[in-house]
């Protein structure tokens, strides 16, 4: 008997080495604009940077109206330790997200979901561009140098990552430059692939 293509996709999440994934009803995702105004207030140095951040990327609302469309949501995380989290090295592991949510879109629309769409944590200009003068979408209306593997920002959209976290089950804590690794020792960093067949 084969498996569920929702089976596939959760052992092929952890074929690429996540640390867990989860199949939701996508209702389940709250968006919030108060979370996405974070990014211009007080601010993400990403802000503005990059096609797949705010003020670019889509708002919240039409956001919340894009999860109309989709019955279904594969969430994923990888657990990160928080000196990471502080450091350079987070840009590394933020890069793995985008990757691994590009690649589980891919996997899903093979499984049958044809309109899947993935969304990764942290801003994809400070990622893959970090390195180049603009982001070539914004400054000549160009294609992406990396489309195969940028994808927008879930803070940038407004999800509330920490209520979702906690609805399946996944321990969460704030990080921030505060924080004290001896004290809160893990983090973690996440991604969300849509699943519908047809939108």
């Amino acid at each position: 008997m084969s498996n569920s293509p929702q089976t596939e996709l959760i052992a092929y999440a952890l074929k690429l080495g996540v640390g867990d994934a989860r199949l939701i009803d996508a209702a389940r995702i709250r968006v919030e604009e108060a979370l996405a105004a974070i990014c211009r207030d007080p601010g993400c140095p990403g802000y503005g940077q990059g096609a797949n951040c705010p003020p670019h990327v889509m708002k919240p609302a039409a956001f919340r109206e894009l999860l109309q469309a989709f019955p279904q949501a594969l969430v994923f995380k990888y657990d990160v330790p928080t000196e990471v989290l502080l450091g350079d090295e987070r840009f590394g592991v933020a890069g793995l997200v985008h990757e691994t949510a590009a690649a589980l879109e891919r996997q899903a629309r093979v499984c049958g979901y044809t309109a899947a769409r993935g969304f990764a944590a942290s801003s994809c200009r400070r990622i893959f561009c970090a390195a180049e003068d603009d982001c070539r979408v914004l400054a000549r209306n160009a294609a992406c140098r990396h489309p195969d593997t940028a994808r927008p920002s879930i803070s940038g959209l407004g999800v509330n990552f920490f209520e979702l976290a906690r609805t399946v089950g996944w321990p969460i804590n704030r990080i921030t430059r505060d924080s004290d690794p001896d004290e809160i020792p893990m983090g973690l960093m996440a991604g969300i692939v849509l699943l519908a067949e047809r939108v």
